[in-house]
């Protein structure tokens, strides 16, 4: 079959579906199973592709069709400029989630120091390998309570070059005590934890139910995850530490004044691309680096 050929059965199939932008996503199938540029699709129409090679593409295309994430089909998601390791069991990185990693970068930016920081719930440990890759002088300790999640966060690690400044613990926040981690006076604290409501779970796209329910559903007001964070781990925080948090909509006011009931300072609300209150950030007493 030619390439054009493969294409168009494939973009066809995804506009039968309701599949957005199903051009673009038929692009990216072919250039991530194929191991092809996106150029080439366009630029070599007429180049032939093995049968089992078409074969394999139109299953994996109705299985994306059916509501099957495409991270899931191609085992990758870029996020924050790298490209990372995805597969069923972890969350899959979403573009708002860069919103957090960029605030939290240009709050240390100027800070020379060793600089160490906790993330929960790490995921496919896309928060944590971006900040390390930005910031040369950081250390994470990162925390999930899937093994899943800490096998992907350690190959994305190693992927990226920055498994040597990372440390792994598997660790229910809600139901251990983190005294039994030792760990060392934090820089800051940072997550996109749990945040949707149990009630809300069945209202939420057949594609997104795909992903792990333990990274999505928090309990009955969908901000108890901050809640536990918070009064976890704010003895752990140095006097200049920080809270970073990606909340979901309309959690942004309840957040920050969880973080103020218990003191923070300076907590400030940042906004998505979409105008969504999207992350939250507090202060325990002053700005890192005074």
């Amino acid at each position: 079959m030619k390439l054009k050929d493969l294409f168009s059965k494939i973009t066809e199939i995804f506009k039968e579906s309701k599949i957005e932008n199903p051009a673009n996503e038929a692009l990216i199938l072919i250039s991530k199973i194929l191991n092809l540029p996106k150029h080439y699709i366009i630029s070599y129409p007429d180049l032939e592709i093995s049968e089992e090679d078409a074969k394999k593409l139109i299953v994996l295309s109705e299985k994306r069709a059916s509501g099957y994430p495409m991270a899931y089909l191609t085992k990758s998601k870029e996020f924050f400029g790298l490209d990372f390791y995805i597969e069923e069991g972890v969350l899959i990185p979403r573009p708002e989630t860069e919103i957090l990693v960029e605030k939290v970068i240009e709050k240390l930016q100027n800070v020379k120091r060793e600089l160490i920081g906790l993330e929960v719930g790490v995921g496919s440990g896309c928060i944590s390998v971006s900040l390390l890759k930005n910031i040369k002088n950081l250390k994470i300790i990162g925390i999930d309570i899937l093994e899943k999640a800490l096998e992907i966060t350690e190959k994305n690690a190693k992927i990226h070059k920055v498994l040597d400044r990372l440390k792994l613990f598997k660790f229910d926040i809600v139901n251990e005590k983190m005294n039994s981690l030792n760990l060392p006076k934090l820089d800051f604290v940072v997550s996109n934890p749990p945040y949707i409501k149990e009630e809300d779970y069945q209202k939420l796209q057949e594609e997104v139910k795909k992903e792990p329910k333990e990274a999505l559903i928090s309990g009955k007001e969908g901000t108890e995850f901050y809640e536990k964070i918070v009064n976890s781990l704010k003895d752990f925080l140095k006097e200049d530490g920080f809270f970073a948090f990606e909340v979901g909509i309309g959690q942004a006011e309840k957040v920050k004044q969880i973080l103020e009931d218990k003191g923070y300072k300076n907590v400030e609300i940042h906004k998505d691309l979409a105008g969504i209150d999207r992350v939250v950030i507090g202060e325990r007493f002053k700005k890192i680096g005074d």
